[in-house]
């Protein structure tokens, strides 16, 4: 079985393998709508570290298990999930 819950706070978790594989599939094949390779130095912002973050355009066909983990948007962006662990994750199945 491979990682169901990411990020040092635990705030991205999947409740299956099949779940985990629809939000791969979907993040991954839906370059219109997703971004998941945004990378802030918050740490020149006050902040106390740089942060991996997933940006999604609009709600329209995200899959429920994704809307659950996401924070509100900023701009014009719907929603942003924000977790290096899972980006790390992702940006390597892309290399596989």
């Amino acid at each position: 079985m491979s990682k169901l819950v990411y990020g040092k706070m635990h705030q991205v978790r999947f409740y299956s393998e099949e779940e985990k594989q629809v939000v791969f599939n979907y993040i991954l094949n839906n370059p219109e709508n997703v971004n998941f390779k945004i990378h802030e130095n918050n740490q020149n912002q006050g902040a106390w570290g740089s942060e991996d973050r997933i940006h999604f355009r609009k709600k329209e066909g995200v899959p429920e298990c994704l809307t659950r983990q996401m924070t509100a948007g900023r701009g014009n962006l719907y929603g942003r999930i924000n977790c290096k662990e899972l980006c790390e994750e992702l940006r390597q199945s892309l290399k596989m």
